[in-house]
């Protein structure tokens, strides 16, 4: 159930509203997690295991090898740069934000009182 706000027309959500939504946004970052643990896990046992397979030392399986490193080690990298972005955004709770404007606002009543007045 929605609440009207009266002043300017705005629905506004209510407590529970907000909650399932959190919790939802909570569940996907989590499964998102799970996933990459999950994967990566994964491609280091294929690595370990498909790399004494590949120490022979004919050119094409030199390059062949350094294709598998490279992507081995560039998927988590990249994929854990999303992750991390993905968290952030999770994370920024709103009582985050609220302390970020009320710290902003402290600066900017600083500002104000320390400019000299004519």
């Amino acid at each position: 159930m929605r609440r009207r706000n009266t002043n300017n027309m705005k629905t506004v959500p209510t407590s529970m509203e907000s909650a399932k939504k959190r919790v939802a946004r909570l569940k996907k970052f989590y499964n998102h997690l799970s996933i990459y643990i999950i994967v990566n896990i994964l491609l280091f046992g294929i690595k370990a295991y498909f790399m004494d397979f590949f120490d022979g030392s004919s050119t094409e399986h030199i390059n062949l090898s350094k294709w598998i490193v490279w992507n081995m080690i560039s998927t988590p990298v990249i994929w854990g740069i999303f992750l991390a972005i993905h968290a952030a955004k999770v994370f920024s709770h709103p009582l985050v934000n609220k302390w970020e404007e009320r710290q902003i606002q402290k600066y900017i009543e600083r500002e104000e009182n320390d400019i000299p007045k004519f």
